[in-house]
């Protein structure tokens, strides 16, 4: 019987295994070094478990710099009602997100690079559409700390007070800090103070 029962405990231990080694959490980022990257959609790809997003960002001396941005799962693109037609093939993005820490960047999420085109790494946290809004894009990240140099407090608290995806990331980061914030203190109370509705 307990011959069964290990023989049993193996498989199912295999079989969990693909689905494991494809899922990451947000402690394989660095959540306190946030990256702004501004680029052209050359790919997006709707699936799970997490929607691939390709971008091409024009550097200084006129090469391209190739990034793929991970971002939500199914689920929650369904939670922000975006779907297959949210972003398309030439749009200019930006997004701030989070690279892997060092000890994970020699083996990136199976996902990393869904056309097998190599590139630069990152969990898209926040997207800027080419409109110039705002969505809450990915869940792992600091969402106070993708605050750009020369932000307005207006700014942000539209973004919060119109995506509440974002507004209840803003919250949690606030009462529960999962890193320091690298935004300027007297900001994040100034965007604090205009909410309509404090975080409680």
């Amino acid at each position: 019987m307990q011959k069964v029962a290990t023989w049993a405990a193996a498989v199912a231990a295999l079989a969990l295994a693909g689905p494991l080694r494809a899922h990451h959490s947000i402690s394989m980022f660095n959540i306190a070094a946030p990256i702004w990257v501004k680029g052209t959609v050359v790919r997006y790809e709707v699936k799970d478990p997490h929607v691939m997003l390709a971008l091409e960002e024009r550097k200084d001396d006129g090469g391209v710099q190739r990034w793929t941005v991970e971002g939500p799962n199914l689920g929650r693109l369904a939670r922000m009602d975006a779907g297959k037609d949210f972003l398309k093939l030439g749009d200019v993005v930006e997004v701030c997100g989070f690279a892997l820490k060092s000890e994970y960047v020699k083996r990136p999420p199976p996902s990393a690079y869904p056309d097998g085109v190599p590139g630069k790494f990152l969990h898209g946290h926040v997207l800027e559409r080419p409109d110039g809004k705002m969505r809450l894009w990915g869940p792992y990240g600091k969402l106070d700390n993708c605050i750009r140099p020369g932000d307005s407090v207006g700014t942000w608290v539209e973004f919060l007070e119109r995506d509440p995806l974002a507004r209840q990331a803003w919250c949690t980061d606030r009462t529960y800090a999962s890193a320091p914030s690298v935004a300027p203190q007297a900001l994040l109370k100034d965007i604090d103070g205009a909410l309509a509705e404090p975080c409680k």
